[in-house]
């Protein structure tokens, strides 16, 4: 499933995920340093979906009640730069992944205010009381970005935030 309206920060825009966008996927997914850390320590898998198979995921993402998919545009444009997803776990759990696929638009402060609309979304409007997500260590800007919105470090790569946790995120440069 998807959100139904635009959630609104002051840099990006929480969007219903749109199949439509599939051809963007693509291109994300062809990008060697946009997928670097994206399949964690097992590495990216034999072959890049197609472009049929990623519009058939869309959809599939749509339909499924067990996740919430959220597409992120750039505030103003309109573009699309990335996704976020949340996979809905018993106990009013999930399990959180983002991907900035727009390279142009890391390092900006757009993942990690997206990654604070997306948890605040969760714990205010699914009601859940903790995210938890893998990130690789070693892809440094991504574990700030989780830090800057209050996630703390678990075991290994996890990393976990309760709604007390959550922090305000100032855009970059304001």
């Amino acid at each position: 499933m998807t959100i139904g309206e635009r959630i609104r920060g002051a840099l990006v825009a929480l969007a219903p995920l749109d199949p439509a966008d599939a051809p963007a996927w693509e291109r994300w997914l062809n990008d060697p340093v946009t997928t670097r850390y994206l399949y964690g320590r097992r590495g990216p898998p034999d072959s890049v979906a197609s472009l049929p198979e990623l519009r058939s995921w869309g959809r599939q993402a749509l339909a499924d009640p067990h996740l919430v998919a959220f597409g992120i545009e750039e505030l103003g444009a309109g573009t699309v730069i990335g996704n976020a997803r949340l996979q809905l776990w018993a106990w009013s759990r999930a399990r959180f992944s983002i991907l900035i696929g727009e390279a142009a638009h890391r390092g900006s402060g757009q993942g990690t205010e997206a990654t604070a609309l997306v948890c605040r979304y969760a714990f205010e409007r699914l009601r859940l009381r903790e995210i938890v997500l893998d990130v690789d260590q070693r892809n440094v800007p991504a574990v700030r970005a989780y830090l800057n919105v209050g996630f703390v470090p678990g075991r290994g790569d996890s990393m976990r935030l309760r709604p007390e946790g959550l922090r305000e995120v100032a855009p970059k440069g304001v």
